[in-house]
């Protein structure tokens, strides 16, 4: 029973794969395509963009060994294109994908491959349509700097910013002879904004050409020791300040023929000083001398503040020199005529005559500016003699004159002659003798009274 089951299964199974055969084939056949076209329609080849990939360098020591430096011309970023399954593609970023390009390959002409790898999947192809990285060589070049810093910021109201120390101050910078060419100075920024005591801080040291721009950093190597540094350490002082006016002190005489009359200006008048709070606590002027000596007409000067400034202390005020304008007058002369008419008597002897020529004219020389001699003639000149010392008898006594300051008068004293006699003579003067000059003995000024 059992084995005419088991013929029977057997014929059953022979026929299924015997009869028509090649029908079947080709059944098989179609369905695998089938089932290809069903892959491809779900998940097709498709092909992804991406650029700005940026390339490593690597084996950089095969051109530093020489002693040369490299500048990438060409290939610091890459594009390139990737082809692969659409479920790959998709899930794929720039991020899963490096560059590098190695320079102990470099071709005669200064080329290496640029090399893209995909470190997420290894079943794409990845096309960069043989980007190449170029670069340029030269030697390499040296030169010390001192370095230098700049501010940013202002310290707070009622400090400045006084001093720096730098650690190191000196740096060699390194690089190709036409970078280190361009290099002028090495400098760095220190951020003092509300500063208020001294504080240290760590600065990047970059590199400026002489029209005060900065240059990349990315060509340059600084040293100290044989150490490569990028940054030294700054110590930065603060200290007080204090606003303090200006005071000017003219001295010397102006050359002939000028007047100087406390005319000036000046500015700034208010300066700000700065220092160890001590030492400016007692400090509430400076004294700015400025010597006239020959000067003429409108004489202008620019002395230098620091140099009246004590010890220590510093000038916290953008200006550094005091403009100074002295307005210095021209000096004219004038001759005024006095006629003896016009001549007062102060202090007459009490029952006395008092005569004098009255023909006599009296030449006064005056010197000084428009303004301080215009004007005067012989009635207002004030032209008076004073008696109080005279007894009776023929005497000589200076003529002075009291709305004339003795600084604008040029001549010496007239002496003019006077005759004092007792009111009760019993004579009269027949005539009344010329007024003569005083003898030359009797020419120096007199005091007035």
């Amino acid at each position: 029973m059992l084995s005419r089951i088991w013929m029977n299964t057997k014929e059953f199974v022979k026929n299924i794969f015997m009869n028509n055969f090649l029908y079947k084939l080709l059944s098989l056949g179609i369905a695998i395509m089938i089932w290809l076209v069903i892959i491809n329609v779900a998940d097709p080849v498709t092909t992804r963009n991406f650029s700005g990939l940026e390339v490593s360098i690597i084996n950089q020591s095969a051109i530093t060994s020489i002693n040369q430096v490299y500048e990438v011309i060409e290939g610091q970023t890459v594009d390139f294109t990737v082809r692969g399954k659409t479920s790959v593609i998709k899930g794929l970023s720039i991020s899963d994908f490096s560059a590098s390009a190695d320079l102990s390959k470099l071709s005669p002409v200064y080329a290496a491959d640029i090399v893209v790898k995909c470190d997420k999947t290894d079943n794409i192809e990845i096309d960069t349509k043989n980007r190449m990285l170029l670069v340029k060589l030269e030697d390499v070049a040296s030169k010390n700097m001192q370095v230098t810093v700049e501010t940013v910021g202002e310290a707070a109201e009622g400090y400045y910013v006084d001093d720096f120390e730098i650690k190191p101050n000196i740096i060699t910078v390194s690089g190709g002879e036409s970078k280190i060419e361009l290099v002028d100075y090495i400098n760095v920024e220190v951020d003092v904004s509300g500063a208020k005591r001294r504080f240290s801080t760590n600065a990047a040291l970059v590199a400026y050409d002489e029209n005060g721009n900065a240059l990349d950093s990315s060509h340059y190597t600084f040293l100290y020791n044989g150490d490569v540094i990028s940054t030294v350490d700054v110590v930065v002082s603060i200290y007080n300040t204090k606003d303090i006016p200006v005071n000017i002190s003219v001295e010397g005489t102006p050359e002939d023929g000028y007047v100087y009359n406390d005319e000036y200006e000046y500015t700034p008048e208010i300066i700000t000083i700065g220092g160890p709070s001590k030492r400016i606590a007692n400090i509430d002027s400076v004294e700015i001398p400025v010597d006239i000596t020959d000067a003429v007409e409108q004489y202008e000067t620019n002395p230098l503040i620091t140099n009246y400034l004590p010890d220590g202390v510093k000038l916290v005020s953008s200006e550094d020199n005091i403009s100074v304008r002295i307005q210095l007058e021209a000096v004219n002369n004038i001759q005024v005529e006095i006629e003896a008419s016009d001549i007062t008597i102060k202090n007459a002897p009490e029952n006395m005559n008092v005569t004098f020529p009255d023909n006599d004219i009296i030449i006064l020389e005056l010197e000084g500016t428009d303004e301080q001699i215009r004007g005067f003639n012989s009635r207002n000149v004030g032209a008076y003699i004073d008696l109080s010392d005279v007894s009776e008898g023929t005497s000589y006594v200076p003529v002075r004159y009291e709305n004339v300051s003795d600084e604008y008068i040029r001549t010496d004293p007239y002496m003019i002659q006077i005759d004092v006699s007792s009111a009760d003579a019993t004579s009269e003067p027949t005539s009344e003798t010329d007024a003569e000059p005083a003898p030359e003995l009797q020419s120096t000024p007199a005091d007035e009274s």
